[in-house]
Order: structure tokens, then sequence, then C-alpha cells
């Protein structure tokens, strides 16, 4: 290494190359692990061939260095970069490592491997074996019910499981997504039903359901037809490849067969309309009209999704040797149990002990649990299982990945933090550079001023842009989909005037440092669905506003209030009175001469101390803005003057340059109700 690190080579245009002591420069940079070749010199004439080098090339370096590495001047080096596309490149413009390679290239080194592209997406995807056809085994249909709010969603699964879940969600809605296995009555087959919620503020538990489903469907109500979400809905099933069944509920709303019939019938022309091949046009999706509190073709609608799914032939690897994998539905902190996650299985049979990885935690799981709480043994694909044992809390809609033991996992978790803090990294030195430029443009416009203009400029300078107003937000949920629906939905709220800041989003009761946060940040706690909250976190004693919400949309409309409170006030003025200076009189009080306005009220009513203007001249140019002193009429000072009635007026700040003829008129200023 320390030979290596004395010498650096360069091509010149002509592709000779001389040797480059940078030993200082090497040595600072840590090279290692790239060969460069020279390129042998065209001609019969004998050249020395010089021995590849080796180098690191660092993560980032600035154009300035890169110069002074590869020996060239910064100003070929800029015309160069500019050539390749970059833009607004200066001396101090950090390139990354991939630009450096691409440079490095372009100015003739070989670069010996590649790139291999993995990223923190993308890090545990070697962990994967490739599929074993013999293990494959016929697996349940994964089936996700889709739709708009308030259309009859989970009165299906209410139907199908015979158990009432309707009652238990806050404001008639569904807020997680709910993951079952039923035995269906006819069949006696397996079904795995995930329930996704239908408010807009669950867009990406939406789009997660309908990844990992294998049939949607797709539930309208016959009274609405289509709305907002089921179009979203049918541009998800669309996007994801999935088959769709449709489901037309509340059939039972119409007694009279041919109203049925006519709303029936209307459904299904909204759904030619949007795109969707129904079998009634000759295409390929189901229509079943049902009504899930009858149970009016609920069978039909059974039916239809075991049918589907023999055509479809699921199957999923089942083999005991076989890596389990699986989606993370949801996760939450429990008493007495710590995190928890629901997976819905794709492959493989899961056990206990069993070691996985997600994200950037893991787990050894310690115990398996179905829907009903009861502990089992093992889960099998379609299975939706709840888990414990993790490290860390999950997130709801990564990956899980079963791995041999807790090094390897240790191992893959650190590799893809280190990626995630590359990619954080990467980010920040985009915003550095364009800061970078800003202040580059900035310092020639300074340099072009006079003395006097730099001064002012300066100050601007140092106050900086103003930039809508951060009204900071404390996100606690009971589990990690409702979080980040929540983050998803306000955070997008606001202005060019004042904009929704999420400090910090979490699972679980708000803790010390939560408050703590909340207090340096002078932020909002948010929680939802967490229950009854402890004294010391209602009450504390620094008086952070702490509020709670069981219903999405309530804690959008409200943190929409709130963010219109902290709006700049607007005010308009409302003309109260209007009044004629008609004569001046000169008053001696005291050996001193004061000026009085006789008046004479046209119109509304003159108050003492109200707020007035002095308008002149047919243009009515205010000369003055202010309030009135004292109002009297003859000697008597009086509290008011009504139309018709004339009275002495002065003028606070000893004002006097009013003339006769000159008209006052009386407003006041009205704050007008401002709205994001």
């Amino acid at each position: 290494m320390n030979s290596f690190s004395r010498s650096f080579i360069k091509f010149s245009s002509v592709n000779a190359c001389r040797l480059v002591r940078t030993p200082t420069l090497v040595q600072s940079l840590g090279f290692y692990g790239v060969r460069c070749y020279a390129k042998k010199p065209k001609g019969k004439r004998k050249v020395r061939e010089l021995k590849p080098v080796t180098f690191t090339i660092p993560n980032y370096a600035s154009v300035n260095n890169l110069s002074n590495m590869l020996n060239v001047k910064i100003e070929k080096l800029i015309r160069d970069l500019t050539s390749l596309g970059f833009a607004n490149v200066t001396h101090n413009y950090i390139l990354s490592r991939e630009y450096i390679e691409l440079i490095l290239q372009e100015y003739n080194y070989k670069i010996d491997g590649e790139n291999t592209g993995t990223t923190f997406e993308n890090v545990y995807e070697e962990l994967k074996s490739p599929v074993n056809p013999k293990n494959l085994a016929r697996r349940p249909p994964i089936v996700t019910i889709m739709g708009h709010v308030d259309h009859g969603k989970t009165t299906i699964l209410d139907y199908l499981r015979k158990s009432s879940i309707v009652s238990e969600e806050h404001g008639g809605i569904t807020q997680h997504i709910g993951a079952f296995q039923i035995n269906t009555p006819l069949s006696g087959r397996k079904i795995t039903f995930l329930d996704t919620p239908g408010h807009a503020a669950f867009l990406k538990m939406r789009e997660r359901g309908a990844t990992i489903t294998d049939i949607v469907v797709l539930v309208i109500s016959v009274e609405d037809s289509i709305m907002p979400q089921t179009l979203e809905a049918i541009k998800h099933v669309r996007n994801s490849g999935n088959e769709l069944i449709v489901a037309i509920t509340k059939i039972d709303k119409f007694s009279n067969k041919k109203e049925r019939e006519r709303a029936i019938d209307k459904v299904t022309n909204d759904l030619m309309n949007n795109g969707v091949p129904i079998e009634k046009m000759g295409g390929d999706v189901q229509v079943i009209p049902i009504s899930a509190r009858t149970g009016e073709n609920m069978d039909l609608l059974e039916e239809s999704i075991i049918l589907l799914s023999d055509i479809m032939d699921l199957k999923g690897e089942q083999g005991s040797n076989t890596n389990s994998e699986g989606w993370i539905l949801e996760s939450e902190v429990k008493k007495s149990m710590g995190n928890v996650s629901t997976i819905l299985m794709t492959r493989g049979i899961l056990t206990k002990g069993k070691v996985l990885i997600c994200g950037n935690t893991y787990c050894k799981v310690r115990s398996i649990m179905d829907e009903t709480g009861r502990q089992i043994n093992q889960a099998a694909p379609s299975q939706a299982v709840e888990i414990t044992g993790w490290k860390d809390l999950p997130h709801a809609g990564d990956e899980v990945i079963q791995v041999s033991n807790e090094s390897m996992a240790k191992k893959f978790v650190a590799k893809r933090q280190s990626l995630l803090q590359s990619a954080r990294e990467a980010a920040n030195v985009e915003k550095l550079n364009q800061q970078r430029f800003l202040e580059a443009i900035n310092k020639e416009k300074k340099d072009e001023m006079s003395t006097d203009d730099l001064d002012g400029e300066e100050g601007a300078d140092q106050a900086g842009p103003p930039g809508p107003k951060k009204v900071n937000f404390i996100v606690k949920a009971d589990v990690s989909g409702s979080v980040e629906a929540i983050v998803e939905s306000i955070s997008s709220l606001g202005n060019e005037e004042v904009v929704s800041n999420i400090v910090s989003a979490a699972v679980g009761i708000p803790n010390e440092n939560d408050m703590k946060m909340a207090r340096i940040t002078d932020s909002t706690i948010l929680c939802f669905n967490l229950g009854n909250l402890p004294s010391d976190v209602l009450n504390n004693k620094d008086k952070i506003e702490v509020r709670q919400f069981n219903v999405i949309y309530k804690l959008i409309e409200d943190v929409t209030e709130i963010l219109t409170e902290n709006l700049k006030p607007v005010y308009e003025e409302r003309q109260l009175a209007t009044v004629e200076i008609r004569e001046i009189f000169n008053f001696s009080l005291k050996k001193k001469l004061i000026r009085i306005a006789g008046c004479k009220v046209t119109n509304g009513q003159l108050m003492r101390n109200s707020a007035i203007k002095i308008l002149r001249g047919p243009d009515e140019k205010c000369v003055y803005d202010g309030k009135i002193a004292t109002l009297k009429q003859g000697k008597e000072d009086t509290i008011s003057v009504k139309k018709g009635n004339e009275c002495g007026v002065t003028f606070e700040n000893n004002f006097e340059d009013y003339e006769a003829g000159d008209k006052i008129v009386v407003y006041e200023k009205v704050k007008v109700p401002r709205y994001l």
C-alpha cells in the first residue's frame, strides 16, 4: 500500500503517460482497490511499461481536490464536467464516488470491478434462495377488500367470520389493516382476507394491500356507485396486476326488483366507462350483487373467489428447509409482550426460534399467535400471524426474510444501515451543492454593488429569506400503519405562509423524550387510538398541548385548524362614519395656540378615540392616519356625535395640518377569516 501511494498515473490526450508523485494527497484520501492501466502508445518505438497502480476512490471529493488528484487544471476539469452534463459546477462542488468513477473513465482510466448496484432497498435480495418446485403446494388465496368509505367492506368480513367488528371501529370506518383467515362454510376451503381502510388518508396502506394480495374484491355501494376511493382502487388493481371481483353491496336497500336492477345496471355501466372489463360485456371481471346484512348472494361471492383461485393455481413453498418470507402488515408495542408485528406469510413454514430480518431490525421468534390471539406452533404461506421477539419495532410494509442465525442478521442490518447513511449523505451533498451555488451567485452580485448598497444587502442576506412558518407536531399512534398514514396526511398540509412540520413520529404512548422534544421544539403532540393516556402526560408541568383522536379525518381537521390559526392575520377596513371639516378655529390656551377643526358629521357616528383618516382633494389623498384626541360639542367634552350634529375635533400626535374642506373617514379594522 505504501509503495502504491507514491505514484499516480495520468494519461494525456496523445496516450502517453507520466508518473505523478502525490504521496501526501494519496495517503490522506486512503486509496484502495482500484487499478488503473496505461494505454500502450502506437508505433514501433519501445516504451517501458508501467505496472498498474492501485488507489482508493473516495466516497466524496470536491472538484478542487479531484483536479489535484488528476493533475488537471481546475478550469479544464470544470469545462469537462459541464460537457458531461453537470450543472452549476464550482471549485467546491462535491462529487460522489459514482461520478468520480465516470470522470476517471473519461480521462482514460480503467477501473477494476463494477458497481454491484446494492442499495439499502435491495440489500437483502441476496438472502433469498431460488424457488424449489418440489416444495410447491397449494395455498389459500389472499383476498383484499377495497373500496370507498362506508360502502360495506367490513360488513362483508363481519358476515364471513360471523363476528362483529364494525361496532368496534371508531367513526364507523376501518383504520388498520385487518388480516383474517376463514374456513368457508360451503367448500371448507381457507381464504385469507385483508380488510384495507377506505379513508383517503390510508393511501399507502391500500397500496400495500393491493401489492401483496392475489385477488381484489372491489366493494361498490349500489346507492353511491363509483366514488373517488373506488377509482383509486381500480388504478391500484390495474397497476398491481391482481385479479378483480366486483361486489355491489347494499342491494337490500331496494325492495322493488326493477329499481334494484336499474341501480345495479348503473354501477355496471359506470364500471365499463372506467375501463373495467366485466363479464357482461365479454370481459373476465365477475360482478356479484350482494347484501352482507341479509346474506343474499354471499355464497356466490365465496364460490367466485374459490373458483378464481383454482384457475390462478396459487402455490407457495412449504418445505421444511425453505427460508420463510413475508410482509409486515402492522407493528405495535404491547404491554407485557413488547414489540409485536403482524406478518402475512408468503413463503416457507415459520416456527418458533427462527431468525427473521426486516428493515433495520431483526427478530428471534419467541411466540406465534393467530388472529384470535391463540398460540400456534407454525405459520404457512397465506397465513397472517402475530409474532414477538423483535429487537426494535419493524415498519409496516417492509419485507421479512429468514436468515440462518443472529450473527448474519446483525451483519446485514449493519450493512443496510451503512447504505442508508450513504443515501442520506448523498441527499445532503445535493443540498450542499445547491447552497454553495446560490452563495456563489450572491457573492457575485455583492461584488458588483457599491459599498453603500453592499452594506444594506449584507443585512438583508443575514436575515435570510422568510420562508413559510413551521408549525411543529409530534405524532404518536397505536400501530405503525396509523403513524405512516397520519404523517402522510398532515405533512403536506399548509401553503406558502405556514406548513406542517413533523418533528417525530412513533408508535406508543408519549414518553419522557417526546415531552422533552415537544418542549424544545414547541410542538403539539397528536395521539391516535392510544386509549386513556396517563395523567402526567395530559396534565404535564410544561403545559405541552396533547390532543387525542380516534378518527383520522378529525385529526386532519384539527391540524388544519391549528395551521389556519398560525396564518398571518389579514384585516380589512370597514367605514363607520364620514365627517366634513368646515372651518378652522384657533384657540389660545396658556399662551399656546391650538387649532380646532370645526366639523359636521355627515354619516354614521363619530366616537372619541376613533381610528380616522383625513382625505384631501378630488383624488382623496390621505394626509393623516391616526386617532381623535378630543371631541367637543360647544365647550363640553362628549363621547360621541351623531349624524347631522356639529363638533370640534383635535387629533393625536398634535397633528394640525388639516384644512377646511378635508373629509374625515372613521373606520375600524376587521380581521378577515383565512383558510389554507
